[in-house]
């Protein structure tokens, strides 16, 4: 994993948020090591977006510290903003200038000379395939292309930290698959990533090390291999059988089968405990009049512990899944 001396470029303790009577966040901590690229998960409304407002200094907290790039944010304030790079849901340019100006005048915003903003802005171009879109005007893009450049605008300074939240929101196949690898390409480069999605798949393929928040709160943290394995508490089987079942009499007859659906022949069995599942599946078998074809442990995915974590607190009383 990613860490350069065994540093962290950013340390939250006790992060806490409060609207009125609504806790927004809740004793949030967790470090962020340097060269990492660091999911931050949870479904809406669970303080994700607060989260960045407070670390970017566009909100203040009401409790807890932060730490980015070496500094407190209470002291240095201007400093930090200067290191770090945001890329928001909605892309925030000028519509009316072109790609090259557009990252021209943010470079020049943080004071770059102009030798070092032409080169800057060249290569921002030529990374994020933008070269033949220069002279375009940023209003005139799609929106894959409106999405890259204002990644590649947030990069413009060089930044130790890049937040991006849902940066592929709302794009293509394509445009998404070609936004990760860019988005791969500077964290690659030393760029520190903080990125927030809803797309559990992307967060899987592209994060080191992942957070889920849930109602303000940190539920889990690591890599999605720590996070699937302490969610396995129910486990998940494919089985075929010779002729198809009815799908709500396997989980009446079978107490240990928590739910059932079919796809392309198969049924994706969620299932309380394996040994009694197993058992009740042959009794049913037997009883119903068929054959068990196939029967495989299906690895959890990190969407499928997203979904257990967020159940096991429903039924705790600490969110809704």
């Amino acid at each position: 994993m990613p860490n350069v001396n065994g540093k962290f470029i950013a340390k939250i303790s006790g992060l806490t948020k409060n609207y009125g009577t609504l806790t927004a966040l809740s004793d949030v901590t967790f470090s962020v090591e340097r060269g990492e690229l660091f999911g931050y998960l949870g479904p809406n409304g669970a303080g994700k977006t607060t989260t960045i407002n407070i670390l970017c200094g566009l909100l203040q907290r009401d409790a807890g510290t932060v730490n980015l790039c070496g500094l407190d944010i209470d002291q240095s304030p201007v400093s930090i903003k200067q290191r770090i790079g945001v890329v928001p849901e909605e892309s925030n340019l000028y519509p009316e200038l072109t790609c090259r100006r557009n990252l021209e005048y943010l470079a020049e915003l943080y004071g770059l000379p102009r030798a070092v903003r032409r080169t800057r802005t060249e290569e921002l171009l030529a990374a994020f395939d933008l070269s033949d879109r220069a002279t375009t005007p940023f209003r005139a893009l799609s929106r894959g292309m409106k999405r890259r450049l204002t990644v590649a605008a947030a990069l413009v300074h060089s930044p130790e930290v890049l937040f991006l939240d849902e940066p592929t929101s709302g794009l293509d196949v394509p445009s998404a698959r070609d936004l990760r690898s860019m988005i791969q390409d500077a964290n690659r480069r030393g760029t520190t990533i903080f990125l927030t999605t809803h797309n559990l798949a992307e967060a899987e393929s592209l994060c080191h090390r992942i957070l889920i928040l849930v109602k303000g709160r940190v539920v889990s943290q690591g890599t999605a291999d720590e996070i699937r394995r302490r969610a396995e508490k129910a486990k998940s089987l494919s089985v075929a059988f010779s002729r198809a079942a009815p799908e709500k009499s396997l989980t009446d007859e079978c107490p240990a089968i928590l739910s059932a659906s079919l796809a392309e022949g198969y049924y994706r069995l969620e299932v309380a405990d394996l040994h009694a599942a197993l058992d009740q599946l042959l009794a049913f078998s037997r009883r119903q009049g068929i054959r068990i074809l196939e029967i495989t442990t299906v690895t959890p995915t990190l969407e499928d512990a997203f979904v257990a974590i967020l159940r096991e607190k429903a039924q705790n009383g600490d969110a809704h899944p």
